[in-house]
């Protein structure tokens, strides 16, 4: 089992249509552990920040496998 981490991020722009307004993305890497995926989310809002952005995310606990 692993951890996937599944992003939202909005802009807060009147201009901006609102199908637009926000994407939803699940994220390529995988995390081993729930706390690992939290770190991840944190470090990724650390970079993005601002004022304007929206950002949330969902740790998922998955059964991957490969093809």
């Amino acid at each position: 089992m692993k951890y996937v981490m599944i992003m939202w991020l909005c802009i807060n722009d009147p201009f901006v249509e609102l199908q637009n307004t926000c994407i939803e993305q699940v994220m390529p890497q995988q995390f081993e552990t729930l706390e690992e995926c939290k770190m991840g989310a944190e470090a990724i809002y650390e970079k993005i920040k601002s004022e304007k952005l929206y950002f949330t995310t969902f740790c998922s606990k998955k059964l991957l496998t490969t093809i």
